[in-house]
């Protein structure tokens, strides 16, 4: 074997609530989970029938698929590992095989402490192989090292979160890939590892030194186009959920101001709609019912998307999708088209119902925008999973609670479509607009990541905002991306509405004490009757 690409760590977001769900016998609270639990009369008895199949959090990650089908089409025997602490098993199958190459890829890896705690961990599994990590993270920490030479840049705080910036004797990469599109890179160095060549003449790499970091000649890789994914071939791993993760754009033309996506010199795309039809019809042959379309925005916003779900209701392929959206692109949708086209949820970035913060945050949004597109949405029973931030520079007492009674206001409606939330404090990340030295001048801003201060609050207040939002939800819920959704929707609406209220009201107790599996049952048992 080639190598094995470790696509995700399965470390946690930044939402402050995400800790705050509920928890069954050590287990999230997803609807599988609370059907076991009532059927085992107050007691987990795995296994747990339809667990890790048919939710969002059970897609494989694109960045693995994308990578084995890369390598794959040239010439390269490979594995993924799609979850680096819940694959352990397999991960040590895989490694008697006696491959060449670990690849990590480092799309889901947001700071330099996860990726050397997984490598510690594999290097007790296998401390002779060769490391090779690129993708997101390498990448992003490069362009903040690039960064850095500009004097003014704050960058004092990111040694221990980036990398670069220290000699990190203890991480245990042989190569780093540097590029923002490194496939081309990576392949050349599994071909050097492989016949024992040196891979340090490569381009757009960097490896580590008894000195510190050593770095190869840099280009320009960011005219590099993706390589299709040939769904047909992949290995049945890849489709055992149900659901998979598909892509029908690449980038966002917005600059939102908290956004730390770096706008390199590669433009955003959209795929051809046929393509797109084409890739539906691939992953449905192999037995999928769900797709995530995990574009950062579906198609960037660009007025198709009439056209693409008539095309899709044209194909009647049965499937069911979910992707993040403007809330302007579906201001004048037919939202009928989008339900019939076979959308059940849309994510919605909404960040704040505060106007005032909403222009701070260049988000080009105002709040009776979201009032018009919540209520049309979830009144045509499509589901709302919606992103909002506290404590973004120029929030107040006044604006935060701005956000809160909006969210009340919609939270107590009789819609047909669930609606959900993640709350995050905000973090003043570096790489992000507002982290720029200029920002920080004009809110009086200081401090990194989750700590630090501004004219009208601060990080400490903000996290208590979260947990106000959270508190003051009743019919909504927290987001439970783990959901199976065949179990989801074959309750009625009423009945998922009073499942998703009693599992928020529950999850509210827990905060304060334990439960008792009786109230548990007796809670759910009266939400889930007919």
């Amino acid at each position: 074997m080639d190598a094995i690409i470790i696509a995700d760590s399965g470390s946690d977001s930044f939402s402050g609530t995400s800790p705050l769900k509920l928890n069954l016998d050590g287990r999230i609270g997803d609807v599988q989970a609370v059907l076991n639990y009532l059927e085992n009369a107050g007691r987990i008895n795995l296994p747990i029938a339809g667990d890790r199949r048919m939710s969002w959090a059970s897609a494989p990650k694109l960045n693995g698929i994308y990578l084995w089908n890369y390598l794959h089409w040239h010439g390269f025997e490979v594995a993924v590992i799609d979850s680096f602490y819940e694959q352990q098993e397999e991960l040590r199958r895989l490694l008697k095989l006696g491959p060449h190459t670990v690849i990590l890829s480092t799309t889901f890896i947001n700071n330099k402490k996860t990726l050397k705690k997984m490598l510690d961990a594999l290097r007790d599994l296998a401390p002779d192989v060769a490391v090779v990590a690129g993708g997101s993270f390498v990448f992003m920490s490069y362009f903040l090292f690039q960064k850095s030479k500009d004097p003014a840049y704050p960058v004092e705080h990111v040694g221990p979160d980036f990398l670069f910036f220290e000699e990190d004797r203890d991480l245990t990469v042989d190569l780093f890939i540097t590029g923002s599109h490194g496939e081309d890179i990576l392949c050349r160095a599994l071909e050097h590892i492989k016949n024992g060549r040196e891979t340090r003449d490569l381009p757009n790499t960097a490896w580590i030194t008894d000195e510190g970091y050593r770095f190869g000649p840099q280009i320009d890789d960011s005219q590099m186009t993706d390589h299709p994914i040939d769904w047909r071939s992949l290995p049945e791993q890849f489709f055992s959920s149900g659901v998979v993760p598909l892509q029908s754009s690449n980038g966002c033309p917005y600059n939102c101001a908290f956004c730390t996506f770096v706008k390199n010199n590669r433009r955003p795309s959209v795929k051809p709609l046929e393509e797109l039809i084409g890739e539906m019809k691939q992953v449905r042959s192999r037995g999928i019912r769900y797709i995530w379309f995990v574009d950062d925005n579906f198609r960037l916003g660009k007025g198709d998307l009439e056209e693409v779900c008539r095309r899709m209701i044209e194909e009647d392929m049965g499937l069911r999708w979910m992707t993040f959206m403007r809330a302007g692109t579906l201001d004048q949708m037919d939202i009928n088209l989008l339900r019939r086209a076979g959308c059940i949820e849309v994510q919605l970035g909404l960040e704040s119902a505060d106007a005032q913060v909403l222009r701070n945050m260049n988000k080009k949004a105002a709040p009776e925008l979201y009032d018009r597109v919540l209520n049309k949405v979830l009144s045509a029973g499509i589901a709302c999973s919606c992103y909002l931030i506290f404590g973004f520079p120029g929030e107040t007492d006044e604006s935060a609670m701005r956000t809160i009674d909006f969210m009340r206001r919609h939270d107590a409606g009789e819609y047909e479509g669930s609606l959900s939330w993640s709350m995050f404090p905000f973090v003043l990340a570096p790489l992000s607009p507002i982290y720029e030295a200029a920002a920080r001048a004009c809110y009086q801003m200081s401090g990194y990541m989750k700590q630090w201060q501004h004219a009208t609050m601060d990080s400490k207040r903000a996290l208590g905002y979260v947990l106000k939002a959270f508190s003051a939800m009743e019919k909504s819920s927290v987001i439970y991306r783990g959901d199976n959704q065949d179990l989801l929707h074959r309750l009625t609406p009423a009945q998922r509405r009073r499942f998703q209220s009693t599992r928020h009201a529950l999850s509210k107790a827990a905060i304060n004490g334990t439960l008792e599996p009786g109230l548990i049952l007796e809670s759910f048992q009266k939400a889930l009757a007919q």
